[in-house]
């Protein structure tokens, strides 16, 4: 989708931004526990103003998230009484740290280093040329043994409006370069998108990913800027 997408769903609030979770996903409680955030640096591409922020700042020394949208961003802290300062497009407040950014625009200096991906809602969120530019600039900014907790859902028939579906082939394919387990896959057929859709039916699925190496096929930087 285009930035104007995402800016006017977050002006329009409501089933627009369905995708905000009112709760922490249990997938980050169950496969993200405290003891294995314990002095790691989580990093959380497209974050709006997701509540796992929160609960990864209580257990990880760090929490970087990008999001393109400053209302997001300035509800997040607000609607959590977080007091923030902002430097720039930096928003701090405490140990989170957010980049009012296009994720597309990013380098490893503007994140720095981490050594947790959280994607909940990132991938699904975005059409197939732009998932190819997402999953691009990751693995540009990710280092080799980073752990990723991936979330996706797979669903038929299939739309063609976020969030997409996406099977575990699919991200066999999208990473390579990653052992993946494959952790989660229940059927959830009370989802609000079955009903509204009315879909045959929906998966929910949780990936825990580690990177072996960097990709000789996805790390080209710069047709990565050139397409941005």
């Amino acid at each position: 989708m285009e930035k104007a997408f995402w800016f006017n769903s977050w002006e329009l609030e409501g089933h627009y931004t369905s995708f905000h979770r009112k709760d922490i996903h249990p997938y980050a409680i169950k496969y993200l526990p405290p003891f294995a955030l314990e002095g790691q640096t989580v990093f959380v591409p497209l974050c709006g103003k997701s509540l796992d922020l929160l609960y990864f700042s209580r257990f990880a020394t760090r929490v970087i998230g990008v999001e393109i949208v400053e209302k997001a961003i300035i509800q997040f802290f607000e609607e959590n009484q977080l007091a923030y300062r902002q430097i720039g497009s930096r928003f701090v407040s405490g140990n989170i740290t957010i980049l009012c950014r296009d994720f597309f625009s990013l380098n490893r200096e503007d994140v720095g280093a981490f050594d947790i991906v959280y994607d909940r809602a990132s991938l699904v969120a975005l059409p197939p040329a732009m998932r190819m530019r997402y999953l691009q600039t990751l693995e540009w900014l990710t280092p080799v043994g980073t752990l990723s907790l991936l979330n996706t859902l797979e669903y038929g028939p299939i739309l063609p409006s976020p969030p997409f579906s996406i099977a575990p082939a699919d991200v066999v394919g999208y990473f390579p370069n990653y052992a993946i387990d494959h952790v989660e896959s229940p059927t959830l057929p009370n989802h609000g998108m079955v009903k509204k859709f009315n879909l045959s039916y929906l998966k929910e699925h949780g990936f825990m990913m580690r990177k072996l190496y960097d990709s000789p096929v996805l790390i080209d930087i710069d047709e990565v800027m050139q397409m941005a």
